[in-house]
């Protein structure tokens, strides 16, 4: 078995009652103090299929104080990553409270998980032109988690879960690149997939919303076929491009931009596309604005365009009205003159009418 830790210099409290608080366990993408490197995605296989993972008080099998209920990885701007969970201690027994106690007041400071690593999970690398070398860990075997007095990981808070706006880790799939229709593929999936189905099928999740709710959801990217397919790569770069202030840009959270951002273009570049450039918050804002001011100014034009037609037409109506003789079934001439005066009337009518098609031909 082998350990990783991380110092907690704060933690937040979700139910006292139930003893559940929800922190950071894990540091990925950093070297450790034993020189390893833990890749972001290698507890994604035991997430899915070793949950729920036991609580420890200093990896002691014989003092099990809880569980985990929910896990996942959480992507840094600098490209590290951190493991999230919520725990919930077993408060029916002395060591559980006091546990929860400990942790909850400040008085135990780190985590530390414990796993084995499976074969081909990890490889030694040199860095530094060669002057040492580093192990790789991409996969792990995710047995347990502990409180503890000191570990080897870089220090990460732990935070509560109601303060972030998750990012979801990327996931190696197939990939496609037939036609997308994003609302046509969210509306086919079931409003009761549950949280395993939608993680797959988006990139994010709001954390402040239900997980099992499919609208708590973005940046949906995947073929549903039933189930969650392929990533479909034109919704991976439209994905993209919203990040940078298209189609009405982004409300995400910009810690969380870049983790959006690696999951989607991880897809393009497993497929051997070039991932568009993610452009910073303030690029993104400057174009979403321009785009912005260019909508409304098309709304004014319209605008304006549609009051000189009304204008135009009350015109020509006007006009109209007083180039052509007055003749309906309410008037009629009933003496020669009257009659005579009409008849002029009409013929230059029909002159002027036959002279207008005649150079409407010619032109």
């Amino acid at each position: 078995m082998e350990y990783k830790s991380v110092e907690l210099t704060d933690v937040k409290l979700i139910d006292e009652a139930q003893g559940i608080v929800e922190a950071f366990v894990n540091s990925m993408g950093l070297i450790d103090t034993d020189g390893d490197v833990i890749d972001s995605a290698a507890f994604n296989n035991s997430i899915s299929m070793n949950m729920p993972v036991t609580v420890l008080q200093g990896h002691d099998t014989s003092k099990v104080v809880g569980k985990v209920l929910d896990a996942y990885s959480v992507n840094n701007m600098d490209g590290s990553a951190r493991l999230y969970n919520k725990i919930q201690f077993n408060m029916d027994t002395q060591l559980g409270r006091e546990t929860f106690s400990n942790v909850a007041g400040g008085y135990i400071k780190e985590w530390s998980v414990g796993f084995n690593i499976p074969e081909g999970g990890a490889e030694i690398l040199s860095i530094d032109d060669g002057a040492r070398t580093v192990r790789v860990i991409s996969d792990v075997d995710w047995v347990e988690v502990s409180s503890v007095i000191r570990g080897a990981s870089p220090g990460t808070t732990t935070v509560s879960a109601k303060d972030d706006k998750v990012a979801i880790p990327y996931r190696a799939t197939g990939e496609t690149d037939v036609a997308w229709n994003g609302p046509r593929t969210v509306a086919a999936i079931p409003n009761d997939a549950g949280r395993g189905v939608l993680r797959q099928m988006f990139a994010y999740v709001d954390a402040d919303e239900d997980p099992a709710s499919k609208g708590s959801y973005k940046f949906p990217h995947h073929q549903w076929d039933g189930g969650a397919s392929d990533a479909n790569l034109r919704a991976c770069i439209a994905g993209i491009a919203a990040l940078n202030g298209a189609r009405g840009g982004s409300s995400i959270p910009g810690a969380d931009r870049a983790g959006v951002y690696r999951h989607l273009s991880r897809h393009l570049d497993a497929a051997g596309n070039e991932a568009p450039e993610l452009l910073s918050a303030d690029q993104a804002d400057e174009i979403l604005g321009r785009r912005e001011d260019e909508r409304r100014r098309r709304r004014q034009y319209g605008s304006e365009i549609a009051d000189q037609k009304e204008v135009t037409e009350h015109v020509d109506e006007i006009a109209a009205t007083d180039d052509q003789p007055i003749i309906g079934e309410a008037w009629t001439p009933v003496t020669d003159e009257q009659r005579q005066q009409v008849s002029e009337k009409l013929a230059e009518e029909r002159a002027r009418m036959l002279g207008f098609r005649l150079q409407k031909n010619k032109d």
